[in-house]
């Protein structure tokens, strides 16, 4: 008599309550209050603009992630260390969903003759680039996936999925998206269609993060990516 065959269980490292609370916390501060602030102190010159307010931004993301959600990092890491080879499958499948999805979009963009363009975030890095390229290269690559991928992986998917992953993945991408474009939100509602723009992405972090059970897949995936467009820029 034949035997089933399972699939090996994925081995998860999830948020406790206490860190998602203090996750969900710095959420908001992160993508809304803190960069209101300092875009108010640049205009009082108490920084400087551009690249020293976004190092600033996400410094400050990365010191609140490692202090209150560094145990969530580290045993998150682990998962990583104990299985090497399904978290790099899963980084290289994120990455593979993200760019079939990109020809995707860009094929039925295409079809409906709609014009394929850079979004204005982009141009706005591309613009920091110029100012400064080492220092927004270390901003985008190292900084910004270490505070991103907890808050909207490891919080936003890894909460919901506990009760519905397809509402995971639209909450996570829909929330990751917006975070793109709100600011430019503020000067024409327009900019609201360019959130498309990120969805193959944000649905192959999720992927990662979905298959293999740490967050440091996406933040390796989120760091490659962002590599690959800060190398076109300098």
């Amino acid at each position: 008599m034949g035997h089933d065959i399972k699939a090996p269980r994925i081995e998860r490292e999830d948020m406790t309550r206490r860190e998602a609370v203090l996750a969900a916390v710095y959420l908001p501060v992160h993508a809304v209050l803190l960069p209101l602030l300092l875009t108010w102190f640049a205009t009082l010159g108490w920084i400087e603009p551009g690249v020293t307010l976004n190092a600033i931004w996400y410094a400050v993301g990365v010191g609140y992630t490692l202090l209150f959600l560094g145990k969530y990092l580290r045993r998150s890491f682990d998962v990583l260390l104990d299985h090497p080879g399904q978290s790099l499958l899963a980084a290289v499948s994120g990455l593979a969903t993200d760019y079939l999805l990109s020809w995707a979009l860009t094929f039925i963009l295409l079809l409906f003759n709609v014009a394929v363009g850079s979004t204005a975030n982009n141009d706005a890095v591309a613009e920091l680039a110029g100012e400064n390229g080492q220092r927004m290269f270390a901003v985008a690559v190292l900084l910004a996936p270490i505070v991103e991928e907890p808050l909207f992986r490891g919080l936003l998917y890894g909460q919901i999925r506990r009760r519905s992953r397809a509402a995971a993945y639209c909450v996570s991408v829909l929330l990751f998206c917006f975070y793109h474009v709100w600011q430019y939100l503020l000067l024409d509602w327009r900019y609201i269609f360019q959130m498309i723009n990120y969805v193959p992405a944000s649905v192959g972090l999720c992927y990662s993060y979905e298959k293999s059970g740490t967050v440091w897949a996406p933040i390796a995936f989120h760091m490659f990516i962002n590599a690959v467009s800060m190398s076109v820029l300098l």
